[in-house]
Formats: C-alpha cells, structure tokens, sequence
C-alpha cells in the first residue's frame, strides 16, 4: 500500500492546484491570441481592400505584419505549454479562415471585373467588408471559445 503522510498529501494537492492554474492560463493565452489572429486576418481582408491602390496600403500591410508580430510573441512567452489537443484546435481554425479569406479575395476580385465589364464605377461595398471579415474571422473566434472552454479533445 502506498501510504503517505498527511503533510506529503498537502504537499501534493499544492502541486495538483499549481498545475491547474497553469494550464487554465495558459489556454487563456492560446485562446485570446488565436481570436486575435482570426480577428486580425478578417480586419485586413476589410482594411486591405479599401486601401488597396492608395499610398496606405503598404502602411496597412506593415501595421498587419508589425502585429501578427506582437501577438505571435506574446503568445509564445506567454504559454509554455500547450494545453491537450490546442494545437490541433487552433490549427484547424486558422485552414478554414485562410480557405475563406482566399475565397473572399476571389469573389471580390470577380464582382470587381463584372463591375468592370459592366461600366459600373468600381466600389467597395463597406457593409459587405465588414461582412466578410466577420465570416473570415469566424472559424478562429469559434477555435478560439473551444480552447478557452478547455474543450480540445
């Protein structure tokens, strides 16, 4: 029988607490940065296009680079480790948003050639934008409660 001493099960609860509240952290880490990313992802298809041929737009896609930077770096100091199953969850979210910015630049590349072909003045719908990040930032956001809820299997 493994008997221990009442101090040494002390000892070890204090072990067992310490690590839960590691690892609760840290999935509040992975959780809020991959939220960020997928919000950051959605704000730039928005942003981009509106910038797109202005003297802004290698500022947006500096100030885009500048904070993918920021929070890939907070989030890999901030962790140590990776919670059961995060990776995966996170890597998942971040293959559907990028299918669905590429099918975003898509449609707006065509609806912006048949506006083209049509005579039609060339404009960016903003409502429509803001839209599409939200759809494109979706698949992050949702990666991102299921990792919080420690919810990863």
């Amino acid at each position: 029988m493994n008997d221990i001493t009442p101090q040494q099960a002390r000892e070890q609860l204090a072990h067992a607490e310490a690590a839960t509240g590691r690892r609760d952290a840290e999935r509040r880490i992975h959780a809020l940065a991959t939220a960020g990313f997928g919000l950051l992802v959605g704000a730039f298809l928005a942003v981009s296009r509106v910038t797109e041929d202005t003297r802004y737009e290698s500022v947006v896609i500096a100030f885009y680079v500048l904070l993918l930077l920021a929070l890939t770096t907070w989030q890999t100091r901030g962790a140590r480790a990776w919670p059961r199953n995060t990776r995966r969850t996170s890597w998942i979210g971040l293959g559907v948003t990028m299918v669905l910015f590429l099918a975003a630049i898509i449609a707006f590349n065509v609806r912006e050639a048949q506006q083209e072909l049509d005579g039609v003045p060339q404009t960016e719908n903003v409502g429509l934008l803001v839209l599409a990040g939200l759809v494109v930032a979706a698949p992050m956001v949702l990666a991102a409660v299921r990792i919080r809820r420690g919810g990863t299997r």
